[in-house]
């Protein structure tokens, strides 16, 4: 077998073993269910010893059974005579996936966690309910007690035949289990097909689920065929319904003399829109005005609520998918294209309906006033980011003068801006995005780090002018509504990052303002491989952003009132607020719209934020794989900036992408992973693999992910020089008398010698 064959079958093993609970089962019994031929046998023998090795299984009186978490959970109280509390949820696999024994389900309210044996034959994203189990280090604990409704009844992935059977692969790793295949029709090894899921499986019983092939999509090693998996597996969808483009259709572009009138005529103003220099839709755009030594920022965006009314079918599409996504070479949008792409779209030279923010500043930066008006409006200039970033660099450009005096004056207002959010605590990560290039044939040929530059900030701290105005707005005048939320972090989070950090010599000081605490921390990292680490790390200690419609300030902005409006094109939460802008705010609405409803869309935009990211992270490892597994056997230069028990994760130097290092590459064995540290110690000679080390490597594999093995160099392997303070730390440490469980630490500081 090939190494993807041997990790699969690990895996089989694994579940195997797994379906028969603490019983486990014997080398005979396993033989029996999973290998038939010699060739199965070996490979049983040796998947055992190494699933033994790694501590994932143990044997105890010739029986194989999953080794239990080092974290145990406690004894669960005995249940109360009172009915038990019943609530809904979403299963998230994820942990189950990753070959743990337990799972969680997200609610509103908070995530449960749940025992793997307790989650009946639930799949990653089925909406579940759960009786609730007090106790447990993890908080609430939950048994799952019934499957109100599947994600997926069609799931795309592969076939692979073993043991004389076909067997089913989700492309989704998140579905932790494989299914048994009853007809594979005209499918073959190699390409993406997708599954009718005929039964979901007992797992109590040890039977495993299974269905049919229904339809074969491609060969596996297609990107496209691949990037239409993805949809498929998330369950987008490729059209809208006809009704909803008849609707579309229908709507008349011409702006009517009435409603001209009762709008605020600002089609004087010198606008402009700065975008992407592939973006279609433009839904935002700016103008600057003078007033002695004041300066007036309008912020106007694409009236899309007055086109789409709540009760509306384009509307009632738009509250299903949530917001668009975009993929590489394809977007699946929100709304029909003749709103997003026409319509709405603040294209030069045409007139368009928007509803305009305007904020007085005086000549520090501060906001003197502001309101919010339903307007008329028109683009004199379309601009793209890299246009506006050639003149701020001085370099030459054909922009008019008229043009060249506002963006100068609107880059100085940002800058003050940006000091003034610095000083009231905002934090910045420098995380860019992934930029591919094509050639003209549509194959990709290039790929890069999109850099966040002056011009995209310069609009970013427009729309958070306009966003926060408007969440405050709406805070004081309406009863409800839907805000942009970043909780503070957990505590626990936090000291379990400060003491990684302190590993490295990089000190946390938590003061009482946290975002300050963190501020400083970010900016005591000493440079560039520092940040490449560490900036994820302290990202994750954070919770993520959400809607909802509780009141809570945004931690990472800094903010006690903020939303999303700029954006109605694009994302649920911008398009509701507009209508609760023209109910609450400017008087032009007399729609009632109920707690209940604006919760609901909430929870939906939270969900389907999730989803995009998660769709564009798996598109995205897709076209990363497609593109280097043209680069096996070539050498490259990284850097290490994670590592799990499994092995350490590698940030390729010359080329965006990260990629794997497993442990069994590591040379001389015994290797023990401490978690506290992200570092890997062999127990016999103390030599270490650990975060910031410089690493030269070839890549070896690109399958499901990216494979590395070290150089065969004397270089390959160096521990960069830490910083005093992370020496004086080691050195203590080293002194340190071990425990009987413990090994003598001998941390070398000097380059591997092969």
């Amino acid at each position: 077998m090939n190494k993807k064959e041997l990790r699969a079958f690990e895996k089989l093993v694994l579940e195997t073993i797994k379906s028969k609970g603490e019983g486990g089962l014997t080398y005979g019994e396993l033989t029996m269910a999973i290998a038939r031929t010699r060739k199965e046998k070996q490979a049983l023998s040796e998947t055992l010893k190494s699933l033994l090795l790694s501590g994932a299984i143990l044997k105890d009186s010739k029986r194989y059974r999953v080794q239990q978490q080092t974290t145990k959970i406690k004894d669960i109280p005995k249940q109360s005579t009172t009915p038990a509390r019943l609530i809904t949820g979403k299963f998230d696999a994820t942990s189950l996936a990753r070959d743990r024994s337990f799972a969680f389900v997200r609610t509103e309210e908070r995530d449960y966690f749940v025992d793997g044996e307790d989650t009946l034959n639930a799949f990653h994203g089925d909406l579940v309910q759960i009786e609730l189990k007090r106790g447990g280090e993890y908080g609430d604990r939950a048994i799952i007690v019934k499957i109100l409704e599947r994600a997926n009844s069609e799931i795309p992935g592969s076939i692979t035949k073993m043991y004389n059977r076909w067997i089913f692969v989700p492309s989704n790793h998140k579905i932790h289990k494989w299914f048994e295949i009853t007809d594979i029709g005209d499918a073959k090894s190699n390409q993406i097909v997708i599954m009718q899921v005929q039964n979901w499986g007992i797992q109590q019983e040890g039977k495993y689920p299974y269905g049919k092939i229904v339809e074969v999509l491609g060969p596996s090693d297609d990107p496209e065929i691949q990037l239409l998996s993805v949809i498929r597996q998330y369950n987008l969808p490729l059209s809208f319904p006809d009704e909803v483009l008849e609707e579309a259709k229908n709507i008349s572009p011409e702006i009517s003399q009435a409603e001209t009138k009762r709008r605020l005529d600002l089609r004087h103003l010198l606008t402009f829109t700065i975008d992407p220099i592939s973006a279609k839709d433009f839904d935002d755009a700016i103008s600057l005005e003078y007033s002695g030594d004041n300066v007036i920022l309008w912020v106007h965006i694409a009236d899309v609520s007055h086109y789409v009314g709540i009760h509306s079918k384009i509307y009632k599409e738009a509250s299903i998918r949530g917001n668009s996504f975009y993929f590489p070479k394809k977007v699946i949008p929100m709304l029909p294209e003749a709103i997003s792409n026409e319509l709405c779209s603040l294209r030069p030279d045409e007139d368009k309906l928007c509803i305009s923010v305007k904020t007085v500043f005086n000549s520090k930066g501060k906001i003197q006033k502001q309101s919010i008006h339903e307007s008329i409006v028109c683009s004199k200039h379309r601009l793209s980011y890299e246009e506006v970033d050639e003149l701020f660099e001085n370099k030459s450009t054909k922009l008019p003068a008229e043009v060249i005096e506002s963006l100068q004056s609107a880059r100085k207002l940002s800058k003050q801006l940006s000091r003034h959010r610095l000083n009231q605590g905002y934090i910045f990560f420098d995380l860019p995005d992934i930029l591919y290039h094509y050639d003209d044939n549509g194959f990709m040929r290039k790929m890069a780090l999109e850099e966040e530059t002056e011009s995209h900030k310069l609009i970013e701290n427009f729309m958070l002018v306009a966003n926060e105005y408007v969440a405050k707005q709406l805070s004081e005048k309406a009863k409800t509504s839907i805000y942009r939320i970043h909780e503070d972090p957990d505590q626990n989070k936090i000291e379990e990052m400060a003491n990684i950090l302190s590993y490295y010599g990089i000190p946390f000081i938590e003061e009482k303002n946290l975002n300050k605490s963190i501020q400083a921390l970010l900016n005591s990292l000493p440079n560039e491989d520092y940040h490449r680490v560490f900036d994820r790390i302290i990202l994750r200690s954070m919770k993520k952003a959400q809607y909802s419609v509780r009141h809570i300030r945004h931690f990472g902005l800094s903010m006690e009132d903020y939303t999303h409006f700029t954006s109605p094109i694009r994302r649920l939460c911008d398009l509701v607020i507009h209508h609760l802008c023209k109910i609450h705010l400017l008087g032009s609405s007399n729609e009632k719209i109920e707690y209940d409803q604006l919760k609901h869309w909430s929870s939906v935009a939270s969900e389907q934020e999730l989803e995009a990211d998660s769709a564009e992270r798996d598109i995205q490892r897709i076209y990363n794989n497609a593109f280097m597994k043209e680069k096996i056997g070539e050498e490259f230069t990284g850097i290490v900036i994670s590592a799990n028990s499994s092995g350490l994760i590698i940030s390729i130097n010359e080329i965006p992408v990260t990629a794997i290092l497993k442990k069994e590459e590591f040379k001389g064995g015994n290797w023990q992973y401490i978690s506290q540290e992200m570092r890997f110690v062999n127990r016999n000679t103390g030599y270490s693999y650990q975060l910031l080390d410089h690493v030269i490597v070839k890549i070896i594999e690109v399958s499901d992910d990216i494979y590395l093995k070290l150089d065969n160099t004397k270089d390959a392997h160096i521990h960069p020089p830490l910083p005093k303070i992370a020496r004086k730390k080691i050195k203590i440490d080293a002194k340190a008398k071990p425990k009987k469980s413990d090994y003598k630490r001998k941390i070398q500081r000097k380059r591997v010698r092969k």
